[in-house]
């Protein structure tokens, strides 16, 4: 971490050295502590790769993890002038011996380290200072390297030109494809495997939860002192073993181009009701070196806030260095801890301080995320440190809950991350993706091609977002799905998103088309706080304020009973998609349109995965669903359709003078079935300055690619083209014509990179293209492409 020493601290330990001495001793205090042997890993080290310091002390600490006991920090003095201070961290390496996990075995020598990744070119001074209760020991001109240029992109930033997206360090546009990989059982070799498979297709994100699952602790730092691999001392300590694969895990990410985004906490360990861990944590009280009674202690006790600040300090020291970490995510789904369900601003202060504290210690500036349900986490998105929204869902209509999720945090100025996704329960099968052979059709063969997880990846990155699915080891790896991430992996590469001002494209196909209502509070317990909804501009502003449960008689004080108002052109119908009913009925349901009952049925407890289809005639309706039932049903969203649907959608976003489009068949979804070969099928796409553009269509499966190519005329505001043939769906980017011959630019030019207006470009390659010097063409190239 970057920090500077407080000189107030370094006064204290001066005081109480002296104190200790004259009132203790009767003479001076005890001789400072020397740095014994300073090494490091290299002299020259390529840009945003890892520099590494290695020094020896002439003491040992009882707690070398606790920095009002030790502070070690080694300052970097930049080519420019800057002075960037790093806290060095206890090190202490092991012997490692077979796998399925390895074991950590011998320890080595007690070693302290300092972890730096120089972004600035040239030749870099390190000092190094060390202050414990003896005073300061400081030794200057500790050593030198030279920073290199290399093909690192740095540190994953939100994009200071449009805060949907991301970026590089360099510049560059950052688009995240990837799924969870949370935890695994076969230790640094296992994922080895998962991540080499997942960059063989063009993963590059995944999640790693800092969790005891898995072999011999997982990578979790402090657990219960009495597990099984001896690893670990209780609260406060950090175990060497685990850092160690640690240090593994994170260079096999940055090797493969695996962006990782870490959970420093999970909710199962500080929960009594949800997944719960409570048992092992050695915070408990229960446990040898445990102090807190009940895990909402956690968010409120001092000394748990204290030795957390602690163990994130040395994350950020030993891991902050690595452009392999995209964010610190502080809890995964924090709705599930005690401290939630009864005391919710403490959890709140807790994500303030901590995520600040964060910021304050991370030189490296990574951004700091939390994850919980899709709404009613106002309080904790709009805390200035957290950087990035993050929701998870599980369920149907994935589509139109990520459309409507996009829509809901529009407005935020942050990034939204679906962190977590998946099918949900079908039929009883639950979860659907382990279980695939237990369903009956089409949901067999649909989970079994991956249909929800394709939807997913597709529809989020056409809606300023990405999405991850959570089934790793018991679906995506079993099943070979890996192919399914390629051919968006082609389409996004090389794409800085937040460089053209980009927002929601309409609708691109022709055809009369549905609205869907995807409810946005999806806890449990979440109470509506709007019932009365009204189609304005093609969608019920406000739907990410109700329920997705629909309660009954059971639970008066959490009914929602929603009311719709729109104007249907034509006859259609109203379409309850039903995910669930409960198993504690009788259950019923009834629909009054305008104020008079127009349809009344009552369902089996347990029913799941149905369609309640309602007839609405053309004009005006004030539509009321009621639970007329004992307890609940779960919904995932309400469908107004026209008599006759289109059977082709999109989602997509556009700007001035670019367009990415997603075009699919409805029919195409989890439960539904496609319509067959579209042929001659036109999209209209509006907004676009008048001009010649290139529309490349893309393949969405297998191994992706561009289908076609052609030159088209924006008019009047208008491009419009007709699409190849193709079945489910298909992709669409459509760019001013001027682009075209980048690639022969680069071919001459050996290397070149667009930066903001400016390129830069090598020249050691041929310096001429068809006669013309490559300065003065790329100079004209961007000329005739002002913004590229």
């Amino acid at each position: 971490m970057l920090c500077e020493i407080s000189e107030m601290r370094r006064l204290f330990y001066i005081c109480v050295g002296l104190c200790w001495g004259i009132f203790c001793w009767g003479g001076p205090s005890a001789e400072a502590v020397v740095i014994t042997s300073v090494e490091s890993n290299s002299s020259e080290v390529g840009r945003f790769e890892k520099f590494e310091v290695t020094f020896s002390l002439s003491r040992e600490y009882a707690n070398p993890f606790d920095p009002d006991i030790v502070d070690a920090t080694v300052t970097f003095h930049e080519p420019d002038g800057s002075v960037s201070a790093v806290s060095a961290f206890f090190f202490r390496e092991y012997e490692t011996a077979g796998t399925d996990p390895e074991r950590y075995l011998n320890p080595g020598p007690v070693l302290w380290k300092a972890r730096f990744a120089p972004g600035r070119l040239g030749v870099h001074t390190f000092d190094i200072a060390v202050v414990d209760s003896e005073g300061e020991t400081t030794l200057g001109g500790a050593g030198s390297f030279e920073c290199v240029e290399s093909t690192r992109r740095g540190f994953i930033r939100v994009d200071e030109d449009d805060r949907a997206f991301f970026s590089c360090s360099d510049g560059s546009g950052w688009v995240n494809v990837g799924h969870n990989v949370c935890w695994l059982s076969g230790g640094t070799a296992e994922w080895e495997h998962y991540f080499a498979s997942m960059s063989a297709v063009g993963e590059n994100w995944t999640r790693i939860w800092m969790c005891p699952f898995g072999g011999d602790g997982g990578v979790i730092l402090e657990y219960r002192s009495n597990h099984s691999s001896g690893y670990f001392g209780g609260p406060g300590d950090v175990s060497m073993q685990v850092a160690q694969r640690l240090d593994r895990v994170i260079e096999l990410a940055e090797a493969n181009g695996i962006a990782i985004q870490l959970v420093l906490q999970y909710h199962g360990a500080f929960s009594t009701s949800v997944n719960s861990n409570w048992d092992s944590n050695p915070y408990n009280a229960a446990l040898e070196g445990g102090f807190l009674s009940e895990p909402g202690e956690f968010f409120t006790n001092a000394e748990a806030r204290r030795l957390t600040r602690n163990k994130y300090r040395y994350i950020v020291s030993r891991w902050g260095y690595s452009g392999a970490i995209l964010a610190w995510e502080l809890w995964n789904e924090v709705q599930w801890t005690d401290g939630w369900k009864n005391n919710q601003s403490s959890v709140v202060d807790w994500h303030r301080e901590m995520a600040g504290y964060l910021r304050g210690i991370d030189g490296f500036n990574h951004m700091i995320t939390t994850s919980s349900h899709q709404s009613g986490f106002d309080a904790l998105w709009s805390l200035n440190d957290i950087d990035v929204i993050q929701v998870h869902h599980y369920g149907g209509q994935t589509i139109a809950s990520f459309e409507g999720s996009a829509r809901q945090f529009a407005d935020w100025d942050k990034p939204v991350v679906m962190g977590e996704y998946g099918a949900g329960s079908i039929g009883g099968v639950n979860p659907a993706e382990g279980n695939p052979q237990d369903l009956a059709e089409p949901y067999r063969t649909q989970i079994y091609e991956g249909l929800h997880l394709h939807n997913g990846i597709w529809s989020a990155f056409h809606l300023k977002s990405s999405s991850h699915l959570w089934w790793w080891d018991n679906y995506i790896e079993p099943l070979d799905l890996y192919d399914v991430f390629a051919a968006l992996s082609v389409y996004g590469a090389g794409e800085d998103m937040g460089a053209h001002d980009l927002s929601m494209a309409p609708r691109v196909v022709s055809g009369a088309e549905s609205v869907v209502a995807a409810p946005g509070l999806s806890g449990f317990w979440d109470i509506s706080t709007q019932r009365e909804f009204t189609l304005e501009d093609g969608a019920f502003a406000g739907i990410e304020n109700l329920s997705k449960w629909l309660h009954g008689s059971s639970k008066p004080e959490y009914r929602s009973d929603p009311i719709f108002h729109l104007s249907m052109s034509t006859d259609g119908y109203l379409i309850i998609h039903v995910t669930k009913v409960s198993d504690y009925g009788p259950n019923s349901l009834r629909v009054l349109d305008n104020s008079v009952q127009i349809f009344a049925s009552g369902y089996a407890n347990g029913s799941s995965n149905f369609e309640i289809r309602v007839a609405l005639a053309a004009g005006s309706h004030s539509v009321r669903i009621e639970n007329t039932g004992n307890d609940w049903f779960e919904i995932s969203s309400y469908e107004f359709a026209p008599e006759s649907v289109a059977v082709l959608d999109s989602v997509g976003l556009v700007g001035n003078n670019r367009a990415y489009l997603w075009i699919y068949d409805i029919g195409s979804q989890l439960g539904q079935s496609a319509h067959g070969t579209f042929g001659e099928e036109s999209i209209t796409v509006g907004d676009l300055d008048d001009g010649a553009y290139e529309v490349r269509v893309y393949a969405t499966r297998g191994a992706g690619g561009i289908l076609r190519s052609d030159e088209v005329d924006s008019v009047g505001g208008l491009l419009t083209y007709t699409l190849p043939e193709f079945s489910k769906d298909i992709a669409v980017k459509i760019r001013p014509v001027c682009i075209v011959g980048v690639a022969e630019l680069s071919e001459f030019a050996g290397q070149w990179l667009l930066s903001g207006l400016g390129l830069t470009y090598d020249l050691s390659g041929d310096r001429e293209v068809n006669g013309v010097d490559f300065a003065v063409l790329a100079e004209s190239w961007l000329d005739s492409c002002p913004g590229e």
